[in-house]
């Protein structure tokens, strides 16, 4: 009698370990939500811009707000998208389990306007001329600075000062009026585009500004 108590208790254990075993392993393949490496993009008209999917289900599918702006595929935990036209709109990506992530998506032009030498973010601030602006550029930074008025704008990034989108931008804006304080801005991008008869060419973007810079290296 004793031995088939026994029995019942250890068959019963080995239930409990297998159930707790399946328990474990369910857990361990639950993904949870869908997250992107990035919450915005800028890219060029024409090319194209990758981030990676940092966690997710697989069986992605893409929506865009507006139709034409840009387009997107997925291939081996990467989504490419491709700047179609000038502009901005917002992807929705959805992976098989329902679970949804948006990236807004800045889409600057090929060639920026060089006839006039300038720094815009919002405003247009003119390079060239008498209006106590001045410009410094370093190897990985840019900062555009007014010394009467004690206002600056530092674009800085990582890598160097050669043609090409740049990892890492951000856009400091400091001032000495008490009543302003210092904006670091994350960059959605920065892209030298062109850099032609020591004339430079520079674009930058969060998810709801442009900023364009154009100098005189």
């Amino acid at each position: 009698m004793k031995q088939f108590i026994n029995a019942h208790i250890l068959c019963f254990v080995l239930i409990l370990l297998q159930f707790s075993l399946f328990s474990s392993c369910k857990d361990d393949d639950t993904v949870g939500e869908l997250k992107l490496d990035r919450a915005a993009i800028q890219i060029k008209e024409g090319s194209e811009g990758i981030l990676k999917v940092e966690n997710g289900s697989g069986g992605y599918q893409f929506s865009f707000s507006d139709e034409g702006y840009a387009s997107a595929k997925y291939r081996e935990n990467l989504i490419y998208i491709k700047g179609e036209k000038y502009g901005k709109v917002t992807m929705k990506v959805t992976d098989m389990e329902g679970h949804i992530a948006t990236l807004d998506i800045v889409i600057v032009s090929k060639v920026l306007n060089t006839d006039t030498q300038r720094f815009v973010w919002g405003d247009m601030i003119e390079l060239n001329k008498a209006n106590n602006w001045a410009i410094t550029q370093e190897v990985c930074s840019i900062a555009v600075t007014n010394l009467m008025e004690g206002k600056q704008f530092i674009l800085s990034w990582d890598g160097d000062s050669s043609v090409g989108a740049k990892d890492n931008a951000k856009l400091l804006i400091l001032s000495n009026q008490e009543a302003e304080e210092p904006q670091e801005l994350i960059l959605a991008g920065m892209e030298i585009l062109q850099i032609k008869d020591g004339l430079c060419s520079v674009v930058f973007s969060t998810d709801e500004k442009v900023g364009e810079l154009v100098f005189i290296q």
